[in-house]
Formats: C-alpha cells, structure tokens, sequence
C-alpha cells in the first residue's frame, strides 16, 4: 500500500475548489503462466475527505438547482413580457383595423351623399 497526496480540483458552477487530501491506494497483479497480466487498483479515501468531497457535491448541485430555478424564473418572465407584447400588439391592430373600416363607412357615406344631391 501507498500513501500520497492528491490534488482534486473540482469545477462547478460558480468556480474552481481544490483541496489536498490523503488517500490510500492498494494494488495487486497477477500474472498467469499464459503471459496475461491482471492489475487491480483499489482507491480508498479517508473519511474526513470522502465527507468533504459529498458536501461539495451537494454544495454544486444546490448550486445547479438555483441556477435551474433562476433559468425558469428568466424564461417565465421572458414569456409573460413576449404575452403582454402581443396583447398590446393585437389591441394595435385591432384599433388600427377598425380605424379603416370607420374610414371606409365615411368614404361610402360621403359618395352615398353626392349621389343624392
């Protein structure tokens, strides 16, 4: 068995943590009379820093939930703005509209009028 330190860098969201720690490693190879050669590598961390590494993995999927939550909350507003949008858009439209027809009914009632007189 070996002893060393080994550097773990760990990338999430918001940044780059590294922190040192003791692990113990444990290695055993076979070789059979044919030639083949059987490695088996066993990593084993020490408590303190396999309690270290699961709050940093909680901390980076807390991390990855807010920003999930914030990503929702961004699209929900971008999407009620664009629904207001085009509400007031189609109020536009709808006035515009109508202020064509009440100027095609004048048109009409003014040609109506000069066919009478």
């Amino acid at each position: 068995m070996s002893r060393f330190l080994l550097a773990l860098s760990l990338t999430f969201a918001f940044g780059t943590a590294t922190v040192l720690t003791g692990c113990e490693t444990e290695t055993q190879t076979e070789i059979e009379s044919d030639g083949d050669v059987d490695t088996d590598t066993e990593l084993t961390l020490d408590d303190e820093v396999e309690a270290d590494a699961e709050a940093a993995a909680a901390d980076a999927e807390a991390g990855l939930d807010a920003l999930g939550n914030d990503i929702q909350e961004g699209a929900n507003a971008a999407g009620e703005n664009l629904r207001e949008g085009a509400a007031e858009a189609g109020a536009a439209i709808r006035e515009g509209a109508q202020d064509v027809h009440d100027a095609v009914d004048s048109n009409v009632d003014l040609g109506d009028n000069a066919e009478n007189q």
